[in-house]
């Protein structure tokens, strides 16, 4: 757990290493558009179709597909994702990363992943 409460990892997704913030309330794995530049993405580019509810209210995001997630070993291949129409500051790793794990827990201030 990070000092600021919330859990993050870092991760390598398609070969480039991102720092992603642990969201099980968002659907998909939710990229910034920086964190989508370094993949190779050209946010200008994208076509920002798909709408999602959130606690600040109704965004738009770009659907894209990455060919694999790798956290600690634990490898997710062909996971769905967007990339936010807005500005955030980092990127979500969401439940379409998170579901398709065995399971995942939080142990005091430990957040344990399981393939």
């Amino acid at each position: 757990r990070g000092l600021d409460g919330h859990f993050h990892v870092e991760a390598m997704v398609d070969g480039t290493p991102l720092r992603f913030l642990v969201d099980t309330g968002a659907s998909d794995v939710v990229l910034s558009k920086a964190d989508a530049e370094r993949l190779g993405f050209d946010p200008a580019r994208l076509d920002y179709t798909q709408q999602y509810s959130t606690a600040n209210g109704t965004v738009f995001g770009a659907p894209v597909r990455l060919n694999e997630i790798e956290i600690g070993g634990i490898r997710v291949d062909n996971v769905r994702a967007s990339v936010n129409g807005g500005e955030m500051d980092g990127s979500l790793l969401g439940m379409s990363f998170l579901s398709r794990l065995s399971g995942f827990s939080v142990e005091g201030d430990r957040l344990i992943l399981r393939p």
